[in-house]
């Protein structure tokens, strides 16, 4: 019985570590689709840029292959991950800089060039950065076990034991 209950609570500490990277999943995922669409149309367009959100895709790959080793070997550095979210900052600060000059059209193709695209646009980039900046805050925290999630298994650890 003791045996179970020991296996048990590895399994727990396990997941417990491995959901400290949850919201970091979820985003890496949903930027992840982002740029496979954002490059699907820019081929679609026959677009030579279409190669930034490709590498961002690949990227994004990397980093989600990296979260995966983490269920059997934590690690609080990310290195892939910090890397996505700091190549998705440069894009995305990039993009908002090019929106309102002559290089929108390299870059959105299959959009006018219209007031409310632009605007539209700008809302969804700046709430993109916004969260690319929180992800790569939570990585410096997660690094340095500042987390509030890591506080919570020390705290399960010192109760089972």
């Amino acid at each position: 019985m003791t045996e179970k209950l020991t296996i048990h609570k590895k399994i727990s500490l396990t997941n417990l570590y491995f959901n400290r990277f949850l919201a970091i999943r979820y985003t890496t995922a949903f930027f992840l689709f982002l740029n496979l669409y954002w490059a699907i149309f820019l081929i679609g367009s026959l677009s030579i840029i279409a190669l930034l959100p490709i590498s961002l895709f690949v990227l994004g790959i990397l980093t989600t292959w990296e979260q995966i080793k983490l269920y059997r070997n934590h690690c609080n550095k990310l290195p892939y991950a910090r890397l996505f979210y700091q190549g998705l900052a440069i894009v995305l600060i990039a993009l908002i800089m090019t929106l309102y000059t002559p290089l929108y059209h390299f870059f959105y193709p299959f959009l006018k060039q219209t007031q409310e695209a632009a605007n539209v646009l700008i809302v969804l980039l700046t709430v993109s950065l916004i969260i690319v900046l929180l992800m790569l805050r939570k990585l410096n925290k997660i690094q340095h076990n500042q987390d509030l999630h890591f506080k919570r298994i020390q705290a399960y650890e010192e109760f089972i034991n």
